[in-house]
């Protein structure tokens, strides 16, 4: 499957309320934990401007076209890196939450369910 760079920039705010949501932070903050933390970018602007890059140096940038619909090699790029971005992510919101609560808020991030996104990676 292959998105246009509108589509991709939709999906990653879509993303970003997503987490905004499920972690109570606001939208910003959600922006920016959702680049730093998941697509290993300096800030929002830069998530965006690398999607709308021709050069995808960044492997995790194939994660903003992940949807429940994706292909299951994206899931299993997701689940791939879920150690770090779980570690990031939990750093940067300054919790004690289990792994397992960060895990699937991320994976509802990209609006998986966590029993699909588990069928799908075995």
């Amino acid at each position: 499957m292959s998105l246009s760079n509108d589509e991709l920039l939709s999906n990653i705010k879509r993303q970003a309320k997503r987490l905004s949501k499920n972690t109570n932070v606001p939208l910003r903050q959600a922006q920016s934990h959702l680049a730093m933390c998941v697509y290993q970018c300096d800030d929002w602007v830069h998530l965006r401007d690398s999607l709308n890059s021709d050069l995808f140096d960044n492997q995790l940038l194939l994660l903003a076209s992940l949807q429940p619909n994706s292909d299951i090699f994206l899931y299993k790029l997701l689940d791939a890196h879920m150690n770090n971005i779980v570690r990031n992510l939990n750093n940067t919101l300054n919790t004690n939450c289990v792994d397992v609560k960060i895990e699937e808020i991320i994976i509802k991030a990209f609006g998986i369910e966590p029993s699909d996104f588990m069928r799908k990676i075995k």
